[in-house]
């Protein structure tokens, strides 16, 4: 298995390894409240913006080779598809309420799993938060 981040550094395309999410500086993680991170962390602009920087990194290669790609294949994708499956195994009824807590990179495939699946009604925890998601929007710029 070739590291994609390697590859990408010696093939001229760390452009596919710069990070467009939105991300926090060191002083504002030391002021941050939790709560502030978590709704931060789950507004949809930064989730789509994290999983958009996962299929950047599957264009990482050349020719035959598909270091990303095959990243994504073998280790992101599956560790995900587990996380549902996990998640339907500890389902005992249609009545039961789960709160998953997980790093926010895999929370736009999990979410995905579980509407798609048709077996789940995703709540988002910003609703939970009570907080009004355009006024902790991501400043995209």
């Amino acid at each position: 298995m070739t590291d994609y981040r390697k590859f990408a550094k010696t093939h001229a395309q760390e452009h596919l390894l710069s990070n467009k999410v939105p991300s926090a500086t060191e002083e504002n993680l030391v002021d941050e409240l939790i709560i502030d991170m978590y709704i931060r962390l789950n507004q949809p602009e930064w989730v789509r913006s994290t999983h958009q920087q996962f299929l950047r990194y599957s264009r990482i290669g050349l020719g035959d080779g598909y270091p990303g790609a095959n990243w994504l294949g073998y280790f992101w994708y599956p560790r995900n598809i587990k996380t549902f499956v996990n998640l339907t195994r500890i389902t005992e009824s249609a009545d039961d309420r789960i709160l998953l807590i997980i790093g926010a990179g895999h929370t736009y495939l999990i979410q995905q799993f579980l509407e798609e699946s048709e077996d789940y009604i995703i709540e988002s925890p910003l609703k939970c938060l009570k907080v009004d998601a355009a006024e902790h929007a991501i400043d995209e710029d």
